[in-house]
């Protein structure tokens, strides 16, 4: 099972899709109980997340790997500082993975990798890298030997800028784990009620729908298993609002037939305002 949950929505109402708010504790309760007996291993966090990382302390057991991150520092004692932090909300001793929320973090305090280094040493991390935006931020990285064993990316249906990045990737053994599968929601959006920000977005969105029509499935579906079906992507990390929802994309990973035509016709589909396949830019 390559879902991870991402629980940037049990701390923060997020998503341009979601009308829902921030899940009661009695439903995020069931859904980590679900994702451990459907056999997802992954909680990813951060410490921006609101009191994200309380709650998974609180009520997400031991059965999962953590992923979390720190932001917005410039140097180890404030790194320190908020991983500590994290651990306390957290309540461990350690976390699997530590990662920079925004690789920029590290390109432009690049002395922070040795703290990060120091925290897999002393083994309150089992890995260590950074969430990504662009390639040009992995390029620069890998450039000043930042070498990582873990990164996030945005990967999603309309938004494969990374897929030349995911060769480099392997090569170095790193794990990969994608994120904004669904775009925040925008996938699932009518397009003709798209935003105004978004409306150069609408012909791309209605062909990928048009597309999902045609070969009969569901764009989540097609959008979760887009990308798990892809092998170098470990993990798919997606943001859940109800314990029913997890279910339904539990199902749909289960009962996914591969069709390489539909495959090749979504590939095919080629935004021309890439800029807006960045939440930062709506």
């Amino acid at each position: 099972m390559k879902l991870a949950i991402g629980t940037v929505q049990f701390g923060l109402s997020y998503g341009i899709n979601n009308i829902t708010g921030i899940p009661e504790e009695s439903e995020i309760t069931k859904i980590f109980q679900l994702a451990s007996t459907s056999g997802i291993q992954v909680l990813d966090t951060a410490s921006a997340y609101g009191n994200s990382e309380e709650k998974i302390g609180r009520i997400a057991g031991t059965d999962f790997k953590i992923v979390t991150k720190f932001s917005n520092v410039s140097n180890a004692a404030q790194m320190k500082n908020q991983f500590h932090n994290s651990l306390q909300k957290l309540g461990s001793s350690h976390v699997y993975a530590y990662l920079a929320h925004n690789a920029d973090n590290l390109l432009d305090h690049p002395a922070l990798w040795d703290s990060l280094l120091e925290l897999k040493q002393k083994k309150q991390v089992q890995k260590i890298g950074y969430s990504l935006y662009t390639p040009e931020q992995l390029n620069r990285l890998l450039t000043i030997g930042l070498v990582p064993d873990l990164v996030q990316i945005p990967y999603s249906l309309l938004d494969r800028k990374f897929e030349d990045s995911l060769t480099v990737l392997k090569k170095w053994d790193v794990e990969i784990h994608a994120r904004s599968v669904f775009l925040q929601g925008l996938y699932l959006m009518n397009p003709e009620k798209l935003p105004a920000k978004l409306e150069p977005l609408k012909k791309d969105l209605q062909q990928l729908q048009d597309c999902c029509k045609k070969f009969n499935v569901s764009v989540v579906a097609l959008a979760l298993n887009y990308i798990s079906e892809n092998p170098a992507i470990d993990n798919v990390v997606i943001g859940v609002d109800s314990l029913q929802q997890l279910k339904e994309n539990i199902e749909k990973i289960h009962n996914w037939k591969p069709d390489i035509q539909l495959i090749e016709q979504i590939s095919q589909i080629e935004v021309q305002h890439k800029e807006l396949l960045n939440p930062a830019n709506w």
